[in-house]
């Protein structure tokens, strides 16, 4: 192995105990960049998000004391709801069951799952990662907005436009009639 000679442009402290991260020619790994933009995460970034997290309990907590959120009564097994709808994160899966069982049901989720689990072995671009909106991660950005569109609207049909035994209804008129 061959021995790399790092420069002392500064003298260390005796008192001071150096780990050694990477192979970096002056007195800290981040040599070389100007500005140093670097945030500690303590105490900046962890006070931050404590106060977010404390913010956001917060208005959790007074939103469930001033809104009412009833429950619906007792299950029971002999008068099912009709239609019995899946809870809304599900709502989406539901409605592309309901076009086909096995398209909807199997074959896309798999795809889906598949696409994800192979998307960090498809896209190894190092430009772009980090920066909202980049230009070099038009495709990927695009796609993934893509897939939350077709989501969202799975979910807003399977939540307003489905009424018993899973029939497309149209919400403002079933208003009008009673």
């Amino acid at each position: 192995m061959r021995e790399v000679k790092m420069e002392n442009t500064h003298p260390r402290d005796p008192k001071k105990t150096y780990g050694l991260m990477e192979l970096v020619k002056g007195t800290k790994p981040t040599v070389g960049l100007k500005p140093d933009k670097m945030v500690f995460t303590w105490p900046h970034v962890l006070i931050r998000e404590m106060i977010i997290f404390v913010s956001v309990s917060a208005l959790l907590l007074v939103a469930a004391f001033f809104i009412d959120a009833p429950l619906e009564a007792i299950a029971n097994a002999n008068l099912p709801p009709n239609p019995a709808k899946a809870p809304w994160y599900f709502l989406g899966l539901q409605e592309l069951v309901s076009y086909s069982a096995l398209v909807g049901g199997v074959v896309i989720p798999g795809l889906i799952v598949t696409v994800l689990i192979l998307v960090p072995y498809l896209d190894r671009k190092k430009v772009g990662i980090g920066i909202w909106f980049a230009k070099e991660r038009a495709l990927a950005n695009s796609l993934f907005m893509l897939f939350l569109v077709v989501m969202l609207i799975l979910i807003i049909v399977g939540t307003f436009f489905r009424g018993p035994n899973w029939d497309f209804v149209v919400p403002w008129e079933a208003v009008k009639g009673h």
